[in-house]
């Protein structure tokens, strides 16, 4: 898979948007496992919403080509990014 991703840390800063999450939400949207140099404390075992590559083996590999799946999963960073980056 060629998602790559640059470690900005956004879309760590707002879990508050993925109810899938709410039990790793500091309170404030941020994930309780990201550092202060945005790595993932505990990225071995993240769970499973958090690796594209593990979503899509679950649940888009039947319905959606891995080229489609990594565009739309960079367009989503880009729109964080947009939304985010200077706020």
């Amino acid at each position: 898979m060629m998602f790559v991703c640059d470690r900005c840390g956004i879309c760590c800063q707002h879990i508050d948007l993925i109810p899938q999450l709410k039990e790793f939400d500091s309170g404030n949207g941020r994930c309780v496992h990201l550092s202060e140099n945005n790595l993932c404390e505990i990225y071995l075992d993240r769970p499973d919403i958090c690796n594209v590559e593990r979503m899509y083996e679950l649940f888009f590999k039947g319905n959606i080509s891995e080229e489609e799946y990594v565009r739309k999963n960079k367009m989503g960073c880009s729109e964080l990014k947009n939304k985010y980056h200077n706020n």
